[in-house]
């Protein structure tokens, strides 16, 4: 328990280290690519020698080291905690609002305990035992981050006017045309024309209004006031 517990506060603290010195979308996948490692050294190094000390002591007729089967099941038990942090942790770069949040370390944390309560119950539950309380657990703390998480609506001004398209071109040609013009098309999305910008009008709102993921990392230094002129735009197109 002390052993885990010590695992979980140095698992956090890389999580906020990572976040600090890479990207956020980078940072996730180091976590989880640091986890898999421990895992993976844990049979190599660990459970797999111990294995292999007992089997050949056995065959010797020598008496066996306890020590060996100790060491096993502690870092088995490990490796059961973090099956679905590392799940978590690499699977997590496909969705944006995960790690482009302003504090993406304590989301990612959040989710990696999730996933160990997730497998606390499986545990439990395969020794007989149900502790629904770790579900009902997870569950709140799931719909903390969704509450927490949710994007706050742009604010409408009746007084202002609806941006015009050219002024929209001229925010995507800056921010935005560089990737996702006639040459190079980034997921098969072109923004170079008037047309282009207005098919996929949905998809620039979504990412770089409602989402705010997209300038990846923001590159291009779109500020506030260019998404809040790409929101109106688009509110003002619906009927």
């Amino acid at each position: 328990g002390l052993v885990l517990g010590l695992i979980a506060v140095f698992i956090a603290a890389a999580t906020w280290g990572a976040t600090q010195l890479f990207a956020g979308r980078a940072a996730f996948l180091i976590i989880g690519a640091m986890m898999a490692t421990m895992m993976s050294a844990n049979v190599f190094f660990w459970i797999i020698p111990g294995q292999k000390q007992v089997i050949a002591d056995m065959r010797a007729g020598r008496p066996v080291n306890p020590v060996f089967g100790q060491r096993g099941k502690q870092r088995s038990v490990h490796n059961t905690y973090f099956t679905l942090p590392v799940l978590i942790a690499m699977l997590s770069n496909h969705y944006g609002m995960l790690y482009s949040h302003a504090q993406n370390w304590a989301v990612l944390v959040a989710l990696m305990l999730a996933g160990a309560l997730v497998r606390t119950w499986f545990v439990k539950r395969h020794k007989g035992g149900n502790a629904w309380g770790l579900i009902v657990a997870v569950l709140a703390l799931l719909a903390a981050l969704i509450v927490w998480m949710a994007p706050s609506p742009a604010p409408k001004s009746a007084a202002a006017a609806a941006p015009t398209l050219a002024q929209v071109q001229a925010v995507i040609e800056q921010r935005c045309a560089m990737c996702h013009n006639a040459a190079l098309a980034q997921k098969n999305i072109q923004l170079h024309t008037p047309a282009l910008i207005e098919q996929h009008a949905q998809a620039i709102y979504q990412q770089a209004v409602v989402q705010q993921i997209m300038p990846l990392n923001n590159a291009t230094q779109i500020t506030d006031e260019e998404r809040a002129l790409l929101g109106r735009w688009f509110e003002s197109r619906r009927p």
